[in-house]
């Protein structure tokens, strides 16, 4: 099991095609799968959203959130940035492998043992005495993933999501059936808690029973198997470290000035704007790097592939967030109740923050393909150098909405940093194809909201009819289809052309 050969893709026996062509259609095949995982676990995170907003309160989601804040810092520790190592390297050997796998076991333990010996100092800082027992079960969050994840990064480098995807969806459910049953028996916070524990103990064991029969770990540790990973690594691990303290920066200031309620509803906004991000961002980076990694030596081909990835980015988040711009007094009352209500203004804000977020997601596979983990380090500290100022003046003038439009406003200087001082010194300049490659997608939503606002006035003016928020849905998705269908036909050919094709045999050359 400790034969010193390469641990990694093999070359494929079709010679005539191009590494480009070959990854593009590996990429394809592996999307459809990591979307089928995406669309369910959207679909079960928006039921669990809704159902347990029913049971649960304001405060139990504020004391969640400060969790969170901890755990998630933590969990980025964990992988000490090999994960990406491991897919961004072509010569992994299988005594590599044990060594890392061993290293991240025991790296994941300390930490999950530092979290759960800090709880006091949290519950502390928060002023809120009930978080030490939730921070201390979340501990296990640091580990439980430890056991199964080296298995997925294996699998993900090759492309073979089919298994994972399997077990995402699994994991989805069982953290969703958990969640469910603890709103309903009174568990409060504890809910949330055994939703993230399950998630990750089916996840984890799922990847264990399918890696463990390809590869089995071998009580092998040497220091020299960690050469170059662990260099790579430190600058992945402290990039994410970094992103994680940014993307929770939010949760850590209105929890420490306005406690737990205030945080609460700020929470429920965040978390329904957050989930096309959340659950599409792994995705596009997980299937985008190993690509990008096999054509990191060609500029034009990474530059188109980067573009098409923005642009396909726009199509598919301008109609979420700006429908949900559109469509959030509704929503909120027709699917949650009105206790939820003061958190409508912050969705709408966030909406626009989170839609030029989206187009910023593939900066960091296309650093990682480039073994440039250093700029991206650099890129990382730059943002947090904009944010951390900007979201503690905007909360301590304006509270949540203070704190709601300093996000945007950080967003877009954000954005100015990735093409400035990312994309341009690695691709050369190209903001001009890029924004043309983005405006389409942002085009037909902002008719699709036109449209939508029109039919309301019309609906209201004629009929004297408030139309409800499944008629918005089905206004802003036909129209939205419609727009593209004229204007843009060839994206709906290219995508069913790609999705439906048949592949067919090519002789070897």
């Amino acid at each position: 099991m400790n034969s010193p050969r390469a641990f990694g893709v093999q070359p494929h026996p079709r010679k005539g095609l191009a590494n480009y062509e070959l990854a593009q259609e590996k990429g394809i095949a592996a999307a459809k799968w990591s979307t089928l995982a995406t669309v369910v676990s959207i679909v079960v995170q928006v039921l669990q959203l809704i159902t347990v907003s029913h049971l649960l309160t304001p405060k139990d989601y504020g004391l969640m959130g400060m969790v969170m804040v901890i755990v998630a810092a933590a969990v980025n520790l964990t992988d000490m940035g090999i994960s990406n190592a491991i897919i961004h390297r072509q010569d992994v050997t299988r005594d590599h492998l044990s060594s890392l796998y061993i290293l991240n076991l025991g790296t994941s333990l300390i930490i999950s043992l530092a979290i759960f010996l800090s709880a006091p100092l949290v519950a502390a800082f928060y002023h809120e005495p009930d978080l030490v027992n939730p921070v201390r079960w979340m501990s296990l969050l640091c580990l439980i993933p430890a056991f199964g994840q080296q298995f997925e990064v294996l699998s993900r480098k090759e492309l073979k999501f089919n298994a994972i995807s399997k077990i995402q969806i699994a994991a989805y459910f069982a953290g969703f059936l958990i969640a469910i049953a603890g709103a309903y028996y009174g568990y409060g916070v504890y809910a949330l808690v055994g939703s993230y524990l399950g998630n990750a103990f089916v996840r984890s064991a799922g990847l264990m029973i399918m890696g463990w029969r390809r590869w089995t770990p071998a009580l092998h540790f040497a220091r020299g198997d960690l050469k170059g990973y662990l260099s790579f690594g430190v600058y992945q691990m402290s990039s994410n470290l970094l992103q994680s303290f940014i993307s929770n920066l939010d949760y850590l200031i209105l929890g420490r000035m306005y406690g737990a309620q205030t945080l609460g509803y700020y929470t429920f906004a965040y978390q329904l704007c957050i989930m096309p991000v959340q659950k599409l961002t792994p995705l596009i980076n997980s299937v985008t790097l190993p690509i990008f990694a096999k054509i990191q030596d060609d500029l034009t081909q990474l530059r188109k592939g980067y573009i098409k990835i923005a642009e396909g980015v726009s199509y598919l988040n301008a109609p979420i967030y700006l429908g949900l711009l559109v469509t959030a007094p509704m929503l909120v009352t027709f699917a949650f109740s009105e206790k939820w209500l003061p958190s409508v203004p912050l969705i709408q804000i966030l909406c626009v923050m989170f839609l030029i977020r989206s187009l910023v997601v593939t900066v960091q596979p296309l650093l990682q393909s480039k073994g440039r983990m250093d700029m991206y380090f650099r890129y990382t500290l730059l943002c947090m150098a904009v944010q951390v100022p900007g979201l503690f003046i905007g909360a301590y003038l304006g509270g949540m909405m203070g704190l709601c439009i300093a996000f945007l406003v950080v967003q877009v200087v954000i954005f100015c940093i990735q093409y400035s001082y990312a994309v341009r010194r690695i691709l050369g300049p190209s903001l001009a194809p890029l924004l043309r490659g983005i405006a389409p997608g942002l085009l037909c939503g902002l008719v699709m909201v036109v449209g939508v606002l029109a039919f309301d006035w019309l609906s209201m003016q004629l009929f004297e009819l408030n139309t409800g928020f499944i008629l918005q849905v089905i206004c802003g998705a036909l129209l939205y289809f419609a727009v593209i269908f004229y204007f843009n036909r060839n994206l709906i050919h290219a995508v069913r052309d790609k999705v439906y094709r048949r592949h067919k045999s090519v002789k070897p050359g």
